[in-house]
């Protein structure tokens, strides 16, 4: 199963100015592009932009969603995030794995 992460900016350049700064490098996206998504294979590698979007929402106009193989758009919001980052560790990781096991897993 896999997850995609939405973002969606209506701010010019937004998506481009927050993508770079979190890939630490020029990512190629229009500057007027109001929305950007990229499916994770591997469901928990989606947490490190979860946690970059909210923990930069002072600094980026970015609104997230995730969405699973189920089609539907679920918002993540600074209220839910944590909630959302639980629910992919506990759908998307065997019970009784560390949590340091389930990040490497391959």
């Amino acid at each position: 199963m896999s997850l995609t992460i939405n973002l969606w900016s209506r701010k010019a350049g937004e998506l481009k100015r927050f993508l770079s700064s979190f890939y630490e490098c020029e990512v190629e996206i229009a500057d007027d592009a109001e929305g950007w998504f990229h499916e994770y294979a591997r469901p928990v590698e989606a947490v490190d932009i979860i946690s970059a979007v909210i923990d930069n929402s002072d600094r980026f106009q970015i609104t997230m969603y995730i969405q699973l193989n189920d089609g539907k758009l679920y918002h993540v919001t600074e209220e839910n995030h944590n909630d959302v980052i639980k629910d992919i560790f506990m759908l998307f990781c065997n019970e009784g794995v560390l949590y340091h096991r389930c990040l490497t897993k391959q």
